[in-house]
């Protein structure tokens, strides 16, 4: 760290809370950056998981289900083409929907919300069951507008300035965003007004990560470090990835002590060097008293 920016590899970077979504996950993608990750989950950890415990209603596998969406993105970014928080939003919605399945008989479930009829919503616990994977269906134009303001916290000004827009033409697309999302409750059998879901989102969209869920995500970002290259055990990669999804929950734990275990045993290589040169003498030069006399 030097005078506030990251050096690595005789290279200066910075980070700052100005940089834009798609540059810092430019960088992450082309330069391997863990501080560019590192602010992306700063940005989005939230939002991930509040859509997560919406869908599973407990934290434990919500977290498991946030820690999975961002190893997906550290793993693949190129699969983000244009959203950030959109393509976020839509992959947690998956995990969070894998993991239910999972867990329940699905096709009963399934056959179950079929009978049900129309629910008109007014309350946030009506339309929760469908807010998510509604909210993934729509174009991702909106999902993004969506996330970015009612489920990551962003104001409508600091959005329509990193779009490049006019407050006015945001706050129109904004309404267009949400009269999409409604119709979309409404093809999911919850009906509700759009000033209602305006409401609703504004008081309960965003949510607090938890202590457990940063130390996972910051061993998930010490790992993007030894990926670009600052210590790297050969295999660790490979290990953590072929860890069952079971155990998502530990993955990061195990990944943070494998690289513990990489850093002891480097260290103590380097130490181990330094003493041998320490012991190995170096040659005197030969006298030149002695040359004299080896002469005579």
């Amino acid at each position: 760290m030097v005078g506030g920016r990251v050096v690595r590899e005789g290279v200066a970077m910075t980070v700052t809370t100005c940089d834009s979504d798609m540059a810092l996950l430019s960088r992450f993608r082309e330069e391997h950056d863990p501080d560019a990750f590192g602010e992306i989950v700063r940005r989005y950890a939230a939002a991930v998981f509040a859509t997560c415990h919406r869908i599973l209603h407990d934290p434990g596998r919500a977290e498991d289900a946030t820690q999975e969406t961002f190893y997906r993105l550290m793993t693949r970014p190129q699969r983000v083409e244009s959203s950030l928080g959109g393509w976020l939003h839509r992959t947690a919605t998956r995990q969070a929907l894998d993991i239910r399945r999972s867990e329940t008989a699905r096709h009963r479930r399934e056959a179950a919300y079929e009978a049900l009829p129309p629910v008109e919503a007014t309350t946030w616990s009506e339309v929760v069951p469908q807010l998510d994977a509604s909210i993934a269906k729509l174009p991702e134009e909106f999902r993004e507008l969506l996330v970015r303001h009612f489920l990551r916290g962003q104001s409508q000004a600091d959005l329509a300035a990193a779009l490049g827009t006019s407050p006015a033409t945001l706050s129109r697309r904004m309404k267009h965003a949400l009269e999409a999302l409604r119709k979309e409750l409404a093809e999911n059998g919850v009906a509700i007004a759009i000033v209602l879901l305006c409401k609703l989102l504004t008081d309960n969209g965003t949510a607090t990560v938890s202590p457990t869920l940063k130390l996972a995500l910051g061993k998930m970002s010490l790992y993007c470090s030894a990926r670009s290259g600052v210590v790297q055990p050969t295999g660790v990669g490979r290990a953590i990835a072929s860890i069952p999804k079971a155990v998502y929950g530990v993955r990061w734990s195990i990944a943070a002590a494998l690289l513990s275990v990489g850093v002891c045993v480097l260290g103590s290589l380097l130490v181990r060097q330094a003493n041998v040169r320490q012991i190995v003498p170096a040659a005197h030069p030969v006298s030149d008293k002695v040359q004299v006399a080896s002469q005579l």
